[in-house]
């Protein structure tokens, strides 16, 4: 008995271009997504445009005309509104640079200015409050308050006390004021006097240092 066999033949499957077409067109919006997930990462994202961009070409090639051209008005589009965003960002960036750079010129410009002001504020103060302690020779009988205050140990009330036992004849005549004893007299005696205008004490070699 004869036995035939046919041979076998496997045919293979032809691929599914439907497929192909679908897939390139979701990988499309697969990097359209991720093209506006990491643009603000150095424009990271700009690359995944430029795919969207290639793969939308690709579908429009393979009858996917309505779905390519969307992709590639999409990857057009994003293209452009995350260059804006760029752009407006990196603007913000250098203005806000350049108004800390003018700030601070404008600071270093008015420290002369500011120390002009400290200066005469101070002498300000100064002139207000009376001179400093130990500057003048003050003559008793017709110097200020403020003048007297100059006086190493001299307050406001006893200033009043000095000015309400004038006149004096000379600075020992202090000792009828109460608190001034002779030691406190001593003290007084290089920067008071009975004559002659309240004048400024100029410094000796040894006080100056």
């Amino acid at each position: 008995m004869n036995q035939s066999s046919q041979p076998y033949s496997a045919t293979p499957e032809a691929p599914n271009p439907a497929a192909g077409r679908s897939s390139a067109v979701k990988a499309g919006w697969i990097c359209l997504a991720l093209g506006f997930l990491t643009f603000w990462i150095f424009g990271f994202g700009f690359i995944f445009f430029l795919a969207t961009f290639i793969l939308a070409i690709v579908a429009m090639s393979t009858q996917r005309v309505g779905q390519g051209i969307a992709l590639l008005i999409s990857s057009i589009g994003a293209s452009v509104i995350c260059a804006i965003i760029c752009l407006v960002l990196l603007t913000n960036a250098f203005t806000a640079a350049l108004k800390k750079e003018r700030t601070t010129r404008r600071q270093e410009r008015a420290t002369p200015t500011q120390l002009h002001q400290a200066t005469t504020t101070h002498t300000s103060l100064q002139d207000l409050f009376g001179p400093a302690k130990r500057s003048l020779i003050v003559n008793l009988n017709t110097a200020s308050e403020k003048e007297l205050e100059s006086l190493p140990g001299v307050a406001s009330s006893r200033a009043d006390q000095i000015i309400a036992n004038r006149p004096y004849s000379s600075v020992d005549d202090l000792s009828r004021v109460k608190g001034f004893t002779p030691g406190v007299i001593g003290q007084l005696r290089p920067f008071a006097k009975t004559d002659g205008a309240t004048e400024k004490r100029e410094l000796s070699e040894r006080e100056s240092r």
